[in-house]
């Protein structure tokens, strides 16, 4: 852990992030909210990513950049700049998204406002390579409102039954309610089991306006086929594929509402939430399938693609259609 207490820490967990790492720090460093840390975890990149991050660490004392000495995974990478990190709010940020100058200015004033809130997020668009704005059907202008219900089970169940994915992840979180959570799984598609535990710890809060801008790119970790490459990509160090992932999801949610639900009452309302998710027969076909092919989940539409195309320098997820 870095010593020197801040309000806000950003952490970015980056591989061969550099065709975009410039647009995604400059995003970053140029906010009008400016106390903050940002944290780079570069894992063992072969690009030119740590030659820019030691550019822009020199430039902005901000920065605090570390190499690994090996590529750990995604997951791990993503776990470590948070534990590094020693900060009443904390986000993560890829290395090739664009935040807006006013989203963290915005969402601190939102936490602060709120202190019964746990995360909070804006409003959120799809970019294609060169920046401009996606038009697929659910591309552009992405609320998760229904998450702030100030009911734990409602908030569980639009995380666990809506289908527009959880770009909220990148939103700003309280560091207390990260640490009640086990971060994320050692396994394709964590996000969706860490927003569910965050929705049973308390509200989320959306800033009404399109802050953040998660680029779509070809050629990354949407793009992984098999279930062992997936895991690969997750976790080197748990490099074999993970079968019945369905069921490892399953269990996760049932150790969230244990450990998170605010009573038993709850806890029981959670779990028919989760029964609904079980049986969702149109799933199960493609979910079998996946299982006998060996091949891994996939989104299934544009506002599952975060995590996808791309590298590391996006989110250690992908397989939300699934899980």
């Amino acid at each position: 852990m870095f010593s020197k207490r801040v309000k806000v820490a950003i952490g970015m967990p980056v591989y061969n992030g550099s065709a975009y790492l410039r647009q995604a720090l400059d995003s970053l460093l140029s906010q009008s909210y400016r106390d903050f840390q940002l944290i780079i975890s570069d894992n063992g990149s072969t690009d030119g990513t740590a030659e820019i991050c030691r550019e822009y660490a020199r430039r902005d004392d901000r920065i605090r950049y570390v190499r690994q000495p090996s590529n750990l995974g995604a997951v791990p990478n993503f776990n470590w700049v948070f534990e590094a990190a020693n900060s009443e709010y904390f986000k993560w940020a890829a290395a090739d998204d664009v935040c807006a100058p006013t989203y963290l200015e915005k969402a601190v004033r939102q936490l602060d406002a709120n202190p019964d809130a746990v995360w909070c997020h804006a409003r959120s668009s799809h970019i294609d390579q060169e920046g401009a704005l996606l038009d697929e059907p659910g591309s552009q202008d992405v609320s998760y409102a229904r998450r702030s219900d100030h009911t734990a089970s409602a908030r569980f169940a639009a995380v666990l039954l809506d289908n527009n994915g959880c770009l909220d992840s990148y939103g700003l979180i309280r560091s207390e309610a990260i640490r009640k959570t086990p971060l994320y799984l050692p396994y394709y598609g964590p996000e969706k089991v860490f927003i569910a535990e965050l929705a049973l710890l308390g509200r989320y809060v959306e800033i009404p306006e399109t802050l953040f801008f998660a680029r779509v790119t070809a050629g990354g970790s949407g793009a992984i086929a098999s279930a062992e490459d997936q895991q690969s990509f997750i976790d080197t160090r748990k490099a074999s594929g993970v079968r019945f992932l369905r069921l490892k999801f399953l269990n996760a949610y049932l150790n969230a509402i244990w450990r998170s639900a605010p009573g038993w009452p709850s806890r029981v309302a959670c779990c028919f939430v989760l029964m609904r998710w079980v049986f969702q027969f149109s799933k199960w076909g493609s979910v079998f399938a996946s299982f006998v092919r060996g091949s891994g989940l996939g989104g299934r539409n544009i506002s599952r693609l975060k995590g996808r195309g791309r590298g590391e320098g996006g989110s250690p997820h992908e397989g939300v259609a699934q899980t």
